[in-house]
Order: C-alpha cells, then structure tokens, then sequence
C-alpha cells in the first residue's frame, strides 16, 4: 500500500530463526546493497561489549541468513536479501566493542576460482543453465539471444576466469544482466520502464513514485551528450561465406524514458559520425546484430544518470521501474533502477539510497577489474599441441589443445594459415596430431584461433638435410627442403663451392630425381622401372652431344612406322646374330649398295633376280 509505513528497523533470520531480542536489539547500523551489475551486500554492525552477538546468535561464516524490512501496516516484512555470511569482524575502541557481519547473495559463489571450460554445440541458456548449476544455483529467468552459440562448430570458451567473469562477459556482448534473486540465477536483457507509474501520479498514492517535496530526500540527476553518436555500426568477416558483416543500430536508453533524454538526437546535434565496433570476431548475421544492439544500448545508457535519496521503502529494488516527478524537464520520467542502497541506522532512521547508471559498474571493484566485454583469449602467440584433423568441412581446419592452459580444454576449430592459398589453389600442408604448433588470435579471441605453422621443439627435431644447412663460415643459408612424414623430400641446394640443384627423392630412397646443376645433368634413377608417355608424342634431344639408350636388351616398338635416320653415316652391329624381317624389304643405295660376308653369303628365294 502506498501509505505503507516501516519502523526502521530489519528482520535478520539466520540458519531460519530470526534473531534472539537481546542481539536484534544490539543491531546499530545496517545496509543492504543491491546492483544489476555486482552480487547484492550486505552489512550488520552490533554493539557488543560482552562480545557475545556471535555466540548467542549462531552466526558463522557459511550461516544463510534472509533480511527483511519490518512494516507496521498489513503485508509482513519485505525481502531484501537472502544470502549467505562471508566475513565476519571485531572493532575495539573507546565508545566499546563492535562486531561486524558480511555476507553477499549466493552470487558470491560465482568469484571463487577460476576455470577453464568449453562449452560446443550448445546454446546460450544452456551455457548459463549449466553455469548455475554448478554453483548450486537454481536457473531464473535466462533469456536466449540470438547468435551466441548453438551452430554445430561454434564454441564458447571460458579461460582461466572466475564463473562470475565469464557470464557478465557473455551478458556485456548482448547487452544483458546478470543477477541473482533469492538463489535463482537470471540473466535477462534490460527492458524499458513499463511498470513505472505515469509521470502524473503521486508519491502519495503509488509507492513507486519518487516525488520531490515528498518521499524524496536528496537527488542529482543529469543528462548529457558527452560520447553519443547517431548510429553505431558493427562489422566483422565470415569466412564460410568470405563475406563482410555488418550491423547497424541506433543508441537508446532501455531504462529511461524522458522527455528530451534521446541519445541519437543528441549526438546529431554536434555533427557526430557513427562509431564503428570492429575488433570483435563475429561470425555470424546473428551475433553481429546482437552486438550492435549492445554497443548501442551501452552508449545511450550513459545519456541519462539519476542518484538519489528517499525515504525507505524496499520496494526500491534494482530492476525495479519508478516514476521521478516534480523535478522539472528534461529530468522528470520514469526510469530503471540500476542499484539500490537500503540503510538502517538508529539515527537517521531507515533510507533508500538509489542509482540510475549505464552498465558500467562504478564501484571500486569495476573499476579496477577486467571489463566483462573483452573477448575470451589471450594476447599475443602461444604455443598449442594439434588433437584433430578432421575437419567436417574440409577447409583445412585443425583443433588444439593448449597444455599451458588446461590439460582437458579442447579448441574449436582453427584455420591453418597456408601460402598463396586461394580458389583451388596454394599449398595445403597440414600439420599432424600430435605436432606443435603456433597459434595467434583474431583480435584476442580465443575462439578464433588460426595456426601459423608448425614449430620443432626438444623432442621433434628437424629433419637432416643432404647437405649443410648452414655455411658454418658465412653464415649463410645453403639450401631449403621439405620432408613428409615418411621421409619423402624435396631439397633445393644451393651451396657455394658445392652441392647445388633440386633432389626429389622418395623415403626408401630407392626412387630419386635430381637436378645436379654442379654436373650440369639430370638423374632420374628407381629402383624399379621408369615410363615415359606422352599423348601426342614424346622428343629426347641430346643436342650436339651423344644420345645412349643402355640396357639388357633395347626394344623399340611402334604401331605403324619406324624412321631411323642419321646426318652421316648409320652403322647397325651386333656381336652375335643380326635379323632384319618384314613382308617386305628393301635396300637402296642412292650412290652404291654392297653385300659381303667374311664367310659364306647366301641369296635364297623363291625367284632371285640380279640385274
């Protein structure tokens, strides 16, 4: 109810009992902090000379305790927290003794540790649902978006951060929230002010309406347009469809609406270009639309900033939407809280402190802690060990581990860098399972690994070269070459005063061809036997040098003719017999013609004619 009123004072329940009346009434100042961006806090302090709080109340750190705010009209106490105790703590001064209890909703437990996961072929929500359950939490409202994960080779990796760190990096690059509410994770996108009362109600009657002169205490709020911009853009590149992406959105402020308060329209003002996000590997249509969205929202939300005090009521929780009236234009309109600080002090008597802010966490932890948004990766090149090379795609791809890292942590799938590669064409040299590579990032993320090559190490050694790689005096490189993993090569030397020309030469080395430029001749030796084809015809000229054709025996063979002709003289010999056969023979001398023998000569034939 609006005339709803509360005695300035908490119900502390710990472990399930509220507590005893001799500690409740030792409570001296108390607060409970909740943010959108930051687990909710909270801290008792009791005076406590006898230092008994601790022992009569129970409290322990590991105590689950539930505070609440008292009323004294219908409707019971209201929660404002539930969580668990984390510190604890003794003061010692002149006005007595003093003990402290600390505690944090069960988001705590999401900073303690880091880990390394990867999390493939999965979804959003599922992501953040299994994120939840390891923590023991149980999942609230989990909103999907679009593009973020779920393809069958998209992965998301969380390296060597806290499960706290990994999901505002998530929420930060769609534009979410995370919090948790009574032990239930949520992870939502921001949504405008619908609830919020209209501008023209009263403080008096809707206790969500922040009034000036009424429940209002203190405010400053402000509009500026310091770092807008018209449109933000976000671009980034698919490899699969060797296509540029880009996105456009216009920034916007999710939870003000205001009069005047339009973060585009203030950018235009000044002339402003776009500003463009491009550092972020994005690989889907999808994904960049979410980002720009996101890039979009967190700009305009700095447009507009509220921070306030009014008299406590605890239904001034962050998320919740409020109407802000009676403070003049451009200022009066309804907003999103973003944070909210609920003191309880036996002077002041019972406050609400509350914040209108972008996603920029202002406390001195997020100031001094990484920004959620930055990619998941490393800077820099690391070294990686390959685990598969079958690439569902057939684009060349690999997958490595990084022992460095984690010894179960698995890549997703990374380009192989490979030289002149093109449309059909460059070379394709994978490395193999097992083989050490080097790895660097696109733009740090490391879900977008790409291998450089490969690398020997203490245990795989290069390969030994025919020749000396290294001329030990100058220094110079003698050569380059290329061993598979059976030992086939191909060098190329080029040493001064030695070896010189192209080896290609199998891994028995029973098959080998070699250009020898120091002998100025071609070696073409196997262990076996050598073809020679060629589909339209074949041409060996030894020039005006002499041409051999050695072996066992020499045959030559034709399908029609045979033409040996020679520019002097053509001597056929053979130290055993010699045949000469076909249907018909003939022997012409042009000038003269002669038969003899050393022997008998025999002319035979059915008819023999000499003219």
């Amino acid at each position: 109810m609006a005339n709803e009123s509360y005695s300035g004072s908490l119900l502390v329940e710990v472990s399930g009992a509220a507590l005893p009346m001799e500690i409740a009434t030792k409570l001296t100042h108390a607060f409970v902090d909740g943010s959108r961006n930051l687990p909710d806090m909270f801290v008792l302090r009791f005076a406590d000379p006898e230092r008994i709080v601790l022992a009569k109340s129970g409290i322990e750190i590991g105590s689950p305790v539930r505070i609440s705010a008292r009323s004294s009209d219908p409707g019971g106490p209201v929660l404002l927290l539930s969580g668990e105790v984390t510190a604890l703590s003794t003061e010692l001064d002149a006005t007595g003794g003093v003990t402290e209890v600390r505690g944090y909703d069960h988001a705590h437990r999401l900073f303690r540790g880091r880990r390394v996961a990867a999390y493939t072929d999965t979804d959003l929500v599922s992501v953040v649902k299994r994120v939840a359950q390891r923590a023991q939490l149980e999942a609230g409202t989990i909103e999907s978006v679009p593009g973020l994960g779920g393809r069958p080779d998209a992965q998301i990796t969380q390296d060597n951060i806290s499960d706290w760190e990994f999901l505002r990096r998530l929420a930060d690059s769609v534009g979410a929230e995370v919090t948790v509410e009574d032990k239930a994770l949520n992870f939502r996108i921001p949504q405008p002010p619908k609830g919020a009362p209209a501008t023209t109600a009263k403080a008096s009657t809707d206790p969500l309406v922040l009034e000036a002169g009424r429940n209002l205490i203190a405010l400053r709020a402000g509009v500026t347009s310091t770092e807008q911009v018209p449109a933000v853009w976000v671009r980034s590149w698919d490899a699969e469809r060797k296509q540029a992406l880009s996105a456009k959105a216009t920034p916007s402020t999710p939870g003000t609406e205001a009069p005047g308060v339009d973060p585009a329209r203030l950018g235009s003002l000044f002339s402003a270009p776009p500003l463009s996000s491009v550092d972020r590997p994005y690989r889907t249509a999808a994904k960049v639309k979410a980002a720009a969205d996101a890039l979009a929202a967190g700009i305009g939300g700095c447009c507009a900033e509220v921070e306030g005090v009014a008299r406590g009521n605890p239904r001034l929780r962050a998320g919740t939407a409020v109407a802000l009236v009676n403070v003049g234009s451009p200022f009066e309109g309804r907003y999103t809280l973003t944070a909210a600080r609920h003191q309880f002090d036996t002077v002041a008597g019972y406050t609400t402190s509350f914040t209108v802010s972008s996603r920029q966490e202002r406390s001195l932890y997020g100031l001094v802690s990484p920004g959620g948004a930055r990619p998941a990766g490393t800077n820099g090149l690391v070294p990686a060990v390959v685990s598969d090379v079958r690439d569902p795609h057939h684009l060349g791809r690999v997958r490595v581990t990084f022992p460095w890292l984690a010894e179960d942590y698995t890549s997703g799938w990374a380009r192989t860098l490979q030289p002149g590669a093109g449309s059909g064409r460059g070379a394709l040299v994978l490395p193999e399972v097992g083989d050490e590579v080097l790895v660097g990032f696109e733009h740090g993320d490391i879900d977008a690994p790409y291998v450089l090559g490969g690398l020997y190490n203490g245990s795989d050694k290069p390969p030994q070269a025919t020749f000396d790689l290294v001329d030990g005096n100058s220094g110079q490189i003698n050569g380059r070459a290329f061993v598979t993993r059976t030992g086939h090569r191909l060098e190329f030397a080029e040493t001064a005063g030695g070896p010189e020309g192209v080896r290609l030469v199998t891994g028995d080395g029973k098959y080998l061809l070699h250009l020898d430029r120091t002998g100025t001749k071609i070696v073409l030796d196997s262990d076996g036997s050598v073809v020679i084809s060629g589909s339209t015809g074949v041409t060996i000229d030894a020039g005006s040098e002499e041409l051999k054709l050695t072996g066992r025996s020499v045959s030559l063979q034709a399908r029609q003719e045979i033409t040996v002709s020679a520019g002097t003289s053509l001597k056929l010999s053979g130290t055993g017999e010699a045949g000469l056969e076909a249907a018909k023979v003939t022997v012409n001398g042009t000038a003269s013609s002669r038969l003899t023998s050393s022997g008998e000569a025999v002319v035979r034939g059915t008819i023999v004619r000499i003219n």
